[in-house]
């Protein structure tokens, strides 16, 4: 038996995955399409697309993504990734990174792709595009006043979701 027979009789390689069947940035605007008061965006494997919708979860059955693979997911985190190597060589390095992503004229993220189970699972808070004034989020006077202190520290806290960071850029 020759070299290059016995090469003919390995098996092939595994095919690769197949790709989304919606580019991610055309999967996030669906998601969002038409739902005003969503919150967050999830992606985990095993599961179809999710979005926070009240404070509920719901599932986004898209033709194709009815159930995403790990492989599905891996593909998103690399989108949302893209070309950022600090985010790509924590997520190696310690299982999860922290990142902005925006898809233009739609949204803005904070978004936290992390590792459990060997696969990649994918949390995306949304960021409104246009920042809220004092008025229209119902702030007390005093807290205006906070903006002007020369001296001291101010401490925003609160549950996840309560709007800390849209009542910082406020201030801001």
């Amino acid at each position: 038996m020759t070299a290059d027979t016995e090469l003919n009789q390995q098996p092939a390689p595994p095919a690769p995955p197949a790709p989304l069947a919606v580019p991610t940035p055309q999967l996030i605007a669906a998601m969002l399409q038409g739902r005003e008061k969503v919150s967050d965006l999830i992606f985990s494997p095993g599961r179809a697309p999710q979005v926070e919708l009240n404070g509920q979860l719901v599932e986004l059955k898209f033709k194709g993504l009815e159930k995403l693979t790990p492989a599905h997911t891996t593909q998103i985190a690399r989108d949302l990734l893209g070309t950022n190597e600090i985010a790509r060589n924590k997520l190696d390095k310690d299982g999860s990174a922290d990142l902005s992503y925006s898809v233009p004229s739609v949204a803005r993220f904070r978004v936290n792709i992390f590792r459990q189970r060997a696969t990649d699972a994918i949390v995306m808070r949304v960021i409104p595009m246009k920042i809220p004034s004092f008025a229209e989020l119902n702030l007390p006077q005093q807290l205006a006043e906070c903006v002007d202190l020369r001296n001291g520290i101010v401490l925003v806290t609160g549950p996840t979701g309560s709007g800390k960071s849209t009542t910082l850029a406020a201030m801001l």
